[in-house]
């Protein structure tokens, strides 16, 4: 039975490192979550092991500063067809975390203002922001074999999209930010674990077409309502995207900004503070390697003189 307490400041963070592109990212979505939430919150960077070796030694070293355990998982019990590199953060969420709760951050997402999510409880399946654009399941009867799939009867309430023309349709998210009860509901499933069987399963069904790459999203409302309980919907504030953002916006409000690519990265004050912050961090002589890194986090922007050496 769920312990019908819960830690709100128990809480791990966590994100996908699959590969060398991913480094950069991941490094400063770490300065970002340990600049505004400090030392409180466990970070894990999750690697395929059979990439886990590659890490360059730079990261490594920038990993350790900023207390970010870098663990592996196995990406290879579980054969999507076609391969889909998306799947992967459903496998690192499946791993087990100590913590009361869990948060997937694509690693395009860096942290500005510290996230509530006081409204999560034992039971709560899912918390996460809904999608922008109804890229998967415009219409109801999209919906329909998928949850016929689980026995299970269609929602009976809507989600507000979060741009465009703000659509109200059945509930789908974006997948970029995941939030979960680690110890699951208090029959002790797991939403990962589910988020997993759901879309292996609705991989493998030929009835549900046009899978790729939206199968992770499909999934996650389905998986939490075979959960149980009530999934609670989070503000675009959470997962807050540069869409028809003007440059140099305020972003003062924002929680956690999925920016998506460098050059809207660099665009904004508060995502060049963290990125002399990352400089700022690293020891004297690794700076040079560390600002190299950046690469196009850094194209054209004017770094403080202390931080070129």
């Amino acid at each position: 039975m769920i312990n019908q307490r819960l830690a709100h400041n128990s809480i791990t963070y966590f994100f996908v490192m699959d590969g060398a592109k991913f480094e950069t990212p991941g490094l400063l979505l770490a300065e970002s979550l340990r600049g505004v939430l400090g030392d409180g919150p466990d970070i894990v960077a999750y690697t395929p092991h059979s990439k886990i070796a590659s890490i360059r030694p730079v990261t490594r070293r920038m990993m350790d500063l900023l207390r970010v355990d870098v663990c592996g998982f196995d990406d290879q019990h579980v054969n999507w067809s076609p391969s889909y590199p998306h799947g992967n953060k459903i496998l690192a969420a499946a791993e087990r975390r100590d913590t009361d709760l869990s948060v997937f951050l694509d690693t395009d997402v860096v942290c500005l203002g510290a996230p509530d999510f006081s409204v999560v409880t034992p039971t709560t399946p899912l918390f996460a922001t809904p999608e922008g654009v109804p890229t998967w399941g415009r219409d109801d009867a999209d919906w329909t074999p998928v949850y016929d799939m689980f026995g299970l009867e269609m929602p009976d309430w809507r989600v507000k999209l979060v741009k465009g023309r703000r659509l109200v349709v059945l509930p789908y998210f974006n997948a970029g930010v995941v939030g979960f009860v680690e110890r699951g509901n208090p029959s002790g499933q797991r939403l990962p674990d589910l988020w997993l069987e759901t879309a292996m399963a609705i991989d493998a069904n030929p009835v549900i077409n046009n899978k790729r790459p939206w199968l992770d999203q499909i999934a996650l409302p389905v998986a939490a309502a075979r959960m149980g309980g009530r999934v609670e919907v989070l503000s675009d504030l959470h997962n807050y995207s540069p869409y028809r953002l003007k440059d140099g916006a305020e972003l003062s409000n924002v929680k956690l900004f999925h920016y998506r690519m460098p050059a809207h990265y660099r665009k904004y004050a508060a995502c060049r503070q963290i990125t002399e912050q990352l400089l700022a961090r690293a020891p004297a002589r690794m700076r040079s390697k560390v600002r190299r890194r950046l690469g196009m986090f850094v194209r054209d922007i004017q770094l403080p003189e202390e931080l070129i050496g």
